[in-house]
């Protein structure tokens, strides 16, 4: 991901809102400096999703990265976010990128991310359910809203 991708990715976030948190392109621009993945997921030239990543002892300032890091140390990969574009959604890109993250995550031993549990998102629940995501906490946010906290053994 470079600058020249933010208003795309700012785009496709947007499509997702509810299911992510919303970005603004300060924010985007420095988490895909500071990201130990951030990617666009391109599909014939142009952008179809994209995702990033955290490793710990990053500067990044999530909540759940947070919980993440006090409960595993440097023993987890966070995925921080993974949108794909409504049009591509079903067609097996987020189990590629997935896959390719995973793989990534490995010497860290585990992959971890976040669900909404309020307004169940579960379509999100499943996919990371059946990928062998297991829910290790629920943690509630400063807007009162409930996220699951999933983590996969590598």
């Amino acid at each position: 991901m470079t600058a020249a991708d933010l208003a795309a990715v700012l785009a496709l976030n947007t499509t997702a809102e509810g299911l992510v948190p919303p970005l603004g392109p300060d924010r985007l621009d420095w988490l895909r400096l500071i990201a130990a993945h951030a990617a666009v997921v391109d599909l014939d030239g142009r952008p179809a999703g994209f995702v990033l990543t955290f490793t710990p002892g990053s500067a990044y300032d999530g909540l759940e990265f947070g919980w993440f890091s006090q409960t595993y140390a440097d023993q987890f990969l966070y995925i921080e976010r993974i949108v794909i574009a409504t049009e591509h959604r079903r067609e097996g890109l987020a189990t590629q990128v997935y896959g390719a993250i995973e793989r990534a995550a490995k010497p860290f031993g585990r992959a971890v991310a976040r669900v909404r549990s309020d307004s169940l998102d579960s379509a999100g629940l499943t996919f990371h359910t059946n990928r062998g995501y297991t829910e290790v906490a629920k943690q509630r946010l400063a807007n009162g809203t409930t996220t699951a906290l999933l983590a996969k053994d590598l």
